[in-house]
């Protein structure tokens, strides 16, 4: 099964030509047009294949919430080589899903975004292993094989954070086999999938959450431009609204929204679909999400991650994060 993949830092000739076209193009390319209907249509790219993970801009799009706000949404689904926040800043779609450490990166960079809602309240990345191993902790992995995307934000915090010398790196291929091969491995997963993807080929794991060791970004972020945040605060409002609402049906119908699901993305399994959407309320629904409402963010979270990222040379500047991110759009501000 492929991984959603954390984005590799570019080479600097490379970046600074792709942000300089970005940049021009964003001038004149974010706006929304109107459909026949007098709907705003809206585009939205997601950072994987559609999943459960994105449940709730589907339950959103099935329900006719976005309909019902006056948006026309097309969401557009996303895999192992689309960038959304390329996308969005290229103004080729309006709203995009990422992860807070690679928006962090990526407005460091020149893109000038704003995330607007935090789907997850936390990171679902883990570290799996084979039942039975002797690992209790991260320094357990040294004389092991990692599977691990290369140059990940949260990969290089853990070897700046413990003394992972005798690990032997390999890079994640996208699926789990050599994992599965290897009962001395480690392999990076999402901790609310793919664990029953191994559980239904037979291989029993534990795991440890990276979330736990300090490394804790807001997961699949939703974020447009400041220019069409500016210009069409109505249509952010309407879309963020009708995302949380999504977010609130799933949780209660999450059988009838991983129906439209399979038909969206065929390679879904309907039994691991299941699993995942009941995993996964721990990390939507849970903590700040519980207590303040899907889609929560605070300032004290963007802050700590962009000093992990400032100490890993992953980003330059000082970003000031109250720019970067606005709770402004959800519905129980």
């Amino acid at each position: 099964m492929k991984m959603r993949k954390y984005r590799m830092i570019k080479s600097k000739l490379g970046l600074t030509i792709s942000i300089l076209f970005i940049i021009a193009l964003v001038a004149g390319c974010s706006s929304s047009q109107e459909n026949k209907d007098g709907n705003k249509s809206i585009k939205a790219v997601l950072n994987w294949y559609a999943q459960p993970a994105h449940g709730g801009l589907y339950a959103a799009d099935s329900k006719e919430f976005y309909d019902e706000a006056g948006l026309d949404v097309k969401i557009e689904q996303g895999g192992p080589q689309v960038s959304p926040t390329q996308i969005v800043a290229s103004g080729k779609a309006q709203f995009g899903i990422s992860h807070a450490d690679e928006i962090l990166i990526a407005v460091d960079e020149g893109l000038p975004l704003v995330a607007v809602a935090a789907s997850f309240q936390t990171t679902q990345q883990a570290f799996a292993f084979h039942k039975g191993q002797d690992i209790k902790d991260i320094p357990d992995f040294n004389n092991r094989t990692v599977f691990v995307t290369p140059g990940a934000g949260y990969w290089e915090f853990l070897k700046q954070k413990y003394d992972l010398s005798n690990v032997k790196e390999m890079a994640h291929t996208g699926t789990l086999i050599n994992f599965i091969a290897d009962e001395q491995a480690v392999a990076q997963v999402f901790a609310a999938s793919e664990p029953f993807v191994l559980e239904k080929e037979g291989v029993d794991i534990d795991m440890l959450y990276l979330k736990d060791t300090g490394y804790s970004p807001y997961s699949n972020v939703i974020f447009t431009t400041e220019k069409f945040l500016k210009e069409d605060p109505e249509a952010v409002k309407a879309f963020v609204e009708s995302t949380i609402k999504g977010w609130n049906y799933y949780n209660d119908h999450p059988a009838e929204v991983n129906k439209y699901l399979k038909e969206v993305n065929k390679d879904l399994d309907v039994e691991l679909m299941a699993k995942e959407a009941e995993a996964q309320k721990e990390f939507i629904y849970d903590g700040d999400g519980k207590t303040h409402g899907v889609g929560f963010m605070k300032k004290e979270s963007w802050e700590e991650m962009k000093e992990i990222l400032l100490n890993l040379n992953l980003i330059k500047d000082d970003i000031d994060v109250s720019k970067v991110f606005t709770t402004e759009f959800l519905p129980h501000n």
